[in-house]
């Protein structure tokens, strides 16, 4: 056996002592939060709407470069006012990435972070008293030209959106985070596949590092929420051909076996849902291989509020997976939970009125037991 051999093998081991080491540490604290778990609580009958929306980008600068236009901002003021015309209003807005065409814009006469500009359009919400919660995407990260992620725009990021939680690992704050309803009925999460600690090339799909991952596991051990949705502003399963990397399946198998309701996502400029289920495949492939999926996560790809909509082609069959992508055709979601149930109603529409045009249930009767498990299991 080679020296590279025993490099491979001795990795291997390292990494599966890790995964025994946080399926036996993170069992012991789901057990512990069960305890004092029982029928009849607040959980079971609390009410909570919120919506859902990514990619407000537009596609240019403007000439001469201005922050707002960066924003597709006809488009998300329809979408906003909208919002406020909902009844009951939401109690929040999660927004998945992408807000603007640069994070950052620098030329001869002019620079400027886009994030204020944003916000700005957004005031009409937040003065509502809707509370807005933001998720990192790649164009944050761009300054004037794509191609590569500036850490400066990071560290930007975190200090305009100092109202996101501040729960998250270190370093990492106000990019991952966590929060629960008043009630407790539900565990919202937000994980950052961009994570930066120094200038890098840019990796469209990014990845969910360690940290991240067992950060997540540790928020799953010690809720008893009967609900729990992600927010991530990459899909794990594309409908358009490209496909994330195999941190991604890691996650998604901590979802699968921890009873997630929901994956929600943008990035794809396009809408679309479809439930995870046992007809599924884990991709990319692992070895040993992961077995199918098991309990019908849903991915929610929710994917423009005004960025430029992406005409295809598409590589799943768009009616199992409820693919809508028309021109000038831009979302936003409802999500309404009401004890054991979570409907979602999605959108559509352009710079006038929206209607409905897709909804669905997930039922869950009961906080979710199942073993707590990691890639690996």
């Amino acid at each position: 056996m080679n020296p590279a051999e025993n490099k491979i093998i001795l990795k291997r081991l390292k990494i599966r002592q890790y995964i025994l080491f946080m399926i036996v540490a993170l069992y012991a604290a789901i057990v512990m939060s069960c305890s004092n778990d029982g029928p009849g609580s607040s959980r079971d009958a609390e009410t909570l709407r919120f919506v859902f929306l990514a990619d407000s980008r537009s596609d240019t600068h403007g000439s001469p470069p201005a922050p707002v236009d960066m924003i597709n901002t006809p488009v998300l003021k329809a979408i906003n006012a909208q919002i406020l015309a909902l009844s009951p209003r939401p109690e929040f807005v999660i927004f998945g990435g992408d807000m603007a065409y640069r994070g950052h814009y620098q030329d001869s006469s002019t620079s400027f972070y886009s994030f204020q500009a944003w916000k700005d359009v957004m005031a009409p919400l937040t003065n509502a008293g809707i509370a807005l919660y933001t998720i990192m995407g790649n164009h944050e990260l761009y300054d004037t030209h794509a191609g590569k992620f500036i850490l400066a725009n990071q560290t930007e990021f975190q200090s305009v959106w100092s109202g996101n939680p501040n729960n998250g690992p270190a370093g990492y704050e106000r990019l991952v985070y966590s929060f629960t309803s008043p009630g407790g009925s539900a565990l919202f999460a937000v994980l950052d596949p961009y994570y930066l600690i120094a200038d890098v090339d840019d990796t469209l799909s990014g990845s969910i590092d360690a940290v991240q991952l067992y950060w997540l596991a540790t928020q799953v051990a010690q809720t008893r929420a009967t609900h729990k949705f992600l927010f991530v502003h990459v899909p794990h399963y594309s409908v358009t051909g490209s496909s994330s990397n195999s941190t991604y399946t890691n996650l998604w198998s901590l979802l699968d076996n921890n009873g997630f309701d929901i994956y929600f996502c943008g990035h794809s400029h396009l809408y679309s849902r479809k439930t995870i289920d046992s007809s599924i495949l884990p991709l990319p492939q692992t070895y040993p291989p992961l077995p199918a999926w098991k309990n019908n996560v849903v991915q929610l790809l929710n994917g423009t509020c005004g960025a430029p909509v992406e005409p295809g082609p598409i590589t799943v069959d768009p009616t199992l997976w409820h693919v809508s992508n028309a021109p000038d055709t831009y979302y936003f979601s409802v999500v309404d939970i009401k004890g054991g149930a979570v409907t979602v109603t999605s959108y559509r529409g352009s710079t006038g009125s929206y209607s409905a045009f897709d909804t669905f249930t997930v039922q869950k009767n009961a906080p979710y037991r199942g073993d707590l498990l990691l890639p690996g299991r």
